[in-house]
């Protein structure tokens, strides 16, 4: 039986069974691998990484207190790569009556397999104007849901190169969209934004304040580590780049494995540019 353990809010993982412990040390499963083995992972949930010690670990998106997520390392292609990952993670576990999701991403009109599931209702680039257009309904669906504590279906905005979408949006936009960061997940809608993390000097002032919770890439500048994470940099040197994580929330810190989707492996065989 498989139980669940709470590592801190919003973030859970699982009891191993002892006959996956022997599996997970010899090679590091993919992403559908490890929703097999702990199916069902529960609903209106996605799969972040796997732990050091073999553990999924599983953010609760019921659960408001973690905040919105950023994503932040030296390499924008391992970061796209961890989204990819939350991305297919949510349509692999949840409906599309439990949760919906929406990608700007220079990638947009090249991620075909994706948007062929239910799931996705929203992609564009983020140079299109219609990301204005997102912001403003997205912030006019927290200003209704705040009226009524109706928190689903549960909405997931993903941003691939917050620098590239910031760029494209007025000064109003960016305050709104700073405005869903920090208020979208207490009535569930969550923004997870990726961003290589040289670029994070050219945002805006207080443009991550929004994000209460940090995944952390390796990256290479001491003094950009310490701005992103708070800690010194021999605390994160130790990450294998492209591979692991510093996943730090609000009551605790934890490094994890990128879990590698078997349908990202096919689409990069296929010619695709990430």
């Amino acid at each position: 039986m498989v139980e669940n353990t709470y590592l801190h809010n919003g973030l859970k993982t699982f009891t191993l069974p002892m006959a996956v412990s022997g599996a997970v040390t010899r090679r590091r499963p993919t992403l559908e691998n490890i929703l097999k083995e702990f199916d069902p992972i529960p609903a209106r949930s996605l799969l972040l990484g796997l732990c050091e010690d073999g553990l999924p670990l599983i953010l609760d998106l019921t659960d408001p207190s973690p905040g919105s997520f950023l994503i932040v390392g030296d390499d924008a292609q391992s970061n796209f790569n961890l989204l990819y990952s939350l991305l297919t993670s949510s349509f692999l576990v949840n409906t599309a009556e439990e949760v919906n999701l929406h990608l700007i991403s220079p990638l947009a009109d090249e991620l075909v397999e994706l948007y062929k599931q239910p799931a996705f209702k929203i992609s564009f680039a983020p140079t299109r104007l219609e990301c204005e257009i997102v912001v403003e309904e997205m912030v006019n669906l927290v200003h209704r849901r705040q009226s009524t504590m109706e928190i689903h279906p549960i909405h997931v905005l993903t941003i691939d190169g917050l620098d590239l979408l910031f760029r494209s949006l007025s000064p109003e936009a960016i305050y709104w969209f700073n405005w869903l960061a920090e208020k979208g997940p207490e009535v569930g809608l969550w923004v997870i934004a990726a961003v290589e993390s040289r670029n994070t000097m050219n945002l805006p002032d207080n443009a991550l304040d929004g994000f209460l919770s940090r995944i952390i890439g390796h990256i290479q500048s001491p003094q950009i580590m310490r701005n992103l994470s708070g800690l010194r940099p021999n605390h994160l040197e130790s990450l294998v780049p492209g591979e692991q994580f510093y996943v730090h929330s609000v009551n605790g810190s934890r490094i994890m494995w990128q879990l590698q989707s078997e349908r990202q492996m096919a689409y990069r065989c296929k010619g695709g540019k990430k």
